[in-house]
């Protein structure tokens, strides 16, 4: 079954086939030896050359820039970006040197309200949907990962993190790292998501132990 469209991903379509590109493929999965990789959002066409094209709801950044490219040259097509802007100089130099195409789109586009709502309740849908996915796992948690949800949860950042559990910052690294291979915590997301769900799982373990 084929992912949903999101909002970012239907305004990209409308943008490429204004300027003549022809959509081949959506979310068009990256495999290597029998297992997959990665995805790409949209695979387009235009003049005999594929491009795989990735597609960012917010600003384009060094990370995306890379991923782009290790994702075209996996499927043999030119890499592309389409964004809201670029999050800083180095982005836009490393897409230079990488050839990877952006396009960036303005920063203000006019929507209706069926389409802003719609972008509400993805955003909304998709963030509670983590939270809950990951709160089923209370029951199976030893007392030593709740330990360190606790440190994750009690802290704004690494630092923190590191002074309130009186470890180098090494240490805590590999301790989330451990909790992301057990699914505990969600792989590459940014610290304020980690924190969150940490704290709605300790919320509800102590709900249920009360």
């Amino acid at each position: 079954m084929r992912k949903p469209l999101k909002s970012s991903e239907a305004l990209a379509i409308s943008y490429l086939e204004s300027q003549g590109y022809k959509i081949v493929d959506l979310h068009r999965k990256v495999v290597i030896g029998g297992v997959e990789v990665s995805d790409v959002d949209i695979v387009a066409e235009r003049e005999g050359s594929l491009y795989a094209v990735e597609v960012k709801a917010g600003s384009v950044d060094v990370e995306a820039v890379r991923q782009a490219y290790v994702n075209a040259k996996l499927l043999d097509m030119k890499p592309m970006i389409v964004g809201r802007g670029l999050a800083d100089e180095k982005a836009g130099a490393v897409a230079a040197e990488l050839g990877v195409e952006l396009n960036l789109l303005p920063d203000v586009i006019a929507v209706s309200v069926n389409e802003l709502r719609d972008a509400v309740y993805e955003a909304v849908y998709s963030a509670m949907s983590e939270v809950l996915y990951y709160v089923t796992l209370c029951d199976q948690l030893s007392e030593e990962e709740l330990r360190q949800l606790r440190v994750v949860a009690g802290s704004s950042s690494l630092a923190e993190a590191s002074k309130r559990a009186g470890a180098e910052e090494r240490e805590v690294v590999q301790m989330i790292a451990s909790l992301t291979e057990k699914g505990i915590l969600p792989r590459g997301a940014p610290w304020r998501s980690l924190s969150l769900i940490a704290r709605a799982l300790l919320a509800v373990c102590s709900c249920r132990k009360g």
